[in-house]
């Protein structure tokens, strides 16, 4: 029994030191689109809907980061701005008009992705490659995917499938910010790949660093003034929706769970332990760890598409990108109030994603938050105790903190045994799981062999890549080490029309992660690779 306790131990640690390890992606041909139908007709309407929003100036924003609670005018502007989507149909008014992938397993299917676009630095570049192949070879690692190779074909598929999405969710999407040139994001991408889309305000980037208020070091010891070109600044950060079926209508407004304070938090003076933290994150992983002042926080964001053929001819797109600095049962809260905002939606959801599904709260630290939330922790006093009790503390204290980093790596749905070996992330999944819509509709957790896109069984397999280990991450630092610096953070989860039976009509199917994108791109586009999933508009034909 020991030994077999020690093998098991030793295979968790290896898992844990070679990453997650990916499997083969034996179904990746039944991904691939041999035909298109002529476009989609039965459309309700000829036109619809677009509107624009009513941008803070640079003289109202730098007020407000001197005064994020302004009350009185001020408040109720900002109050109309965060309620307040960008809807565009201009591909729509242009003439542009969806048409149906298909293929002799899926039959006619729409395509959904996902993708963090890591503050729209790169989101030139982006739109480069989502426009042109040419763009995107040239872009390719030679040395990792030479011409002519499996890889850079395998690189190809990947851009391909990202493409050719129906609906793409796109999370942090700039508009007016230096960092991004200043540019709108979400319509630079919505050009390139002539769609709609609409775009729901997160934040007002207002760090008095950026507006020019503050001096900045200049790495040589002395400090400079940033100069920010106040006739373009408009300092929203965001999500969108990009959608080749028109949209119909969207909301968005701050959701009331906010863990985290973006302007107090963030201004209030670091300690020497968040220091030391931003030191070794930046020295470790390549990392950098600023400080970002904003007004604003997490979102809840719904677009209704009109796509004939579904039921109600509608497709509700959820768009999530949860707190990073938060604990995960904050997370889990905000995840509740946006389920609790959905449940009386009839047709058919797709939730989809950055859940910043980490075990860790990214917030800024110090000693005696530190010391307060561990004298709380039943695990810390666990582990004294276990130091204490135990002939070799050291050793199995620190083994059992292994085999619990192992079981829980990228696994969100592992086992959950408080105190001993606790996984803190489950929670909201199984919420998620859980959850019951109002018509008796459900998310699909399924894993099935032939619908998954590597032949996986495990749960969520069918709309979120499986690995030997967990999820395949989708997020990963600039330098990881091994599985360190590596996550899975974003997910796509899908609510078929209630069937009797098994259907799989408009169910997720071939899940797959694209990491290419991520990995095989120079510059890197994102610190996020996106994500994908494909929906039959009928029973499958070849399944």
């Amino acid at each position: 029994m020991r030994r077999s306790l020690r093998i098991s131990f030793f295979l968790w640690l290896g898992v844990l030191l070679t990453g997650c390890g990916a499997l083969p992606k034996k179904h990746r041909d039944r991904t691939q689109i041999t035909s298109r139908t002529a476009p989609v007709a039965g459309f309700s309407k000829r036109q619809y809907p677009s509107q624009g929003t009513e941008f803070l100036s640079f003289e109202e924003l730098k007020s407000l980061a001197m005064n994020p609670k302004p009350g009185g005018a001020m408040e109720a502007k900002l109050e109309r701005f965060f309620r307040r989507p960008i809807i565009s149909n201009e591909a729509w008014a242009r003439g542009v008009r969806p048409t149906r992938a298909q293929n002799a397993v899926m039959g006619e299917f729409l395509r959904v992705a996902t993708w963090n676009v890591e503050k729209s630095i790169r989101v030139q570049d982006a739109a480069r490659m989502l426009k042109s192949q040419a763009a995107f070879e040239a872009m390719i690692d030679p040395v990792l995917a030479p011409p002519g190779s499996e890889k850079r074909a395998e690189l190809l598929r990947e851009r391909e499938r990202l493409v050719t999405a129906d609906v793409i969710l796109v999370q942090e999407m700039d508009i007016g910010i230096g960092r991004s040139g200043y540019r709108d994001a979400a319509r630079e991408l919505a050009q390139a790949l002539d769609m709609n889309y609409a775009f729901a305000p997160q934040q007002l980037e207002i760090d008095p660093v950026i507006l020019g208020l503050e001096s900045m070091p200049d790495g040589r010891g002395g400090r400079v003034m940033h100069q920010p070109d106040a006739g373009r600044y408009r300092g929203v950060f965001g999500l969108a929706v990009l959608s080749r079926y028109p949209i119909k209508g969207a909301e968005c407004f701050q959701l009331q769970t906010q863990p985290y304070d973006w302007h107090g938090d963030e201004k209030a003076n670091t300690d020497l332990m968040e220091d030391a933290r931003r030191f070794a994150a930046e020295i470790v992983f390549e990392n950098e760890i600023v400080r970002e002042m904003k007004v604003g926080g997490r979102i809840f964001f719904r677009v209704d598409l009109e796509v004939p053929g579904l039921p109600g001819q509608t497709l509700s797109v959820v768009h999530n990108h949860l707190e990073i600095k938060a604990r995960p049962q904050d997370r889990e809260a905000q995840m509740n109030e946006i389920l609790a905002r959905i449940r009386d939606i009839p047709h058919t959801v797709v939730m989809g994603g950055d859940h910043n599904s980490s075990h860790a709260d990214l917030s800024p630290t110090s000693t005696t938050r530190v010391l307060a939330r561990t004298s709380t922790d039943s695990q810390t006093w666990l582990s004294i105790g276990m130091n204490l009790l135990m002939t070799v503390p050291v050793a199995v204290n620190s083994g059992r903190i292994v085999l619990n980093t192992a079981k829980n790596l990228h696994s969100p749905l592992a086992l959950h045994v408080p105190v001993v070996l606790p996984n803190k992330t489950r929670s909201l999944f199984t919420r998620v799981e859980k959850f019951r819509f109002s018509d008796g509709g459900v998310f699909d957790f399924r894993g099935d062999r032939a619908r998954s896109i590597n032949g996986s069984m495990a749960k969520l397999a069918n709309s979120n890549e499986k690995a030997i280990k967990g999820q395949t991450p989708t997020f990963s630092v600039r330098r990881p080490i091994g599985p360190f610096g590596r996550g899975r953070l974003d997910w796509l989860f899908v609510k078929a029309p209630p069937a009797e039976g098994k259907s799989y009509r408009l169910a997720p199917h071939f899940g797959e992660t694209l990491s290419g994108i991520l990995e095989g791109v120079r510059p890197r586009l994102s610190d996020h690779s996106p994500c994908v999933v494909d929906l039959p508009l009928q029973e499958p034909p070849g399944l």
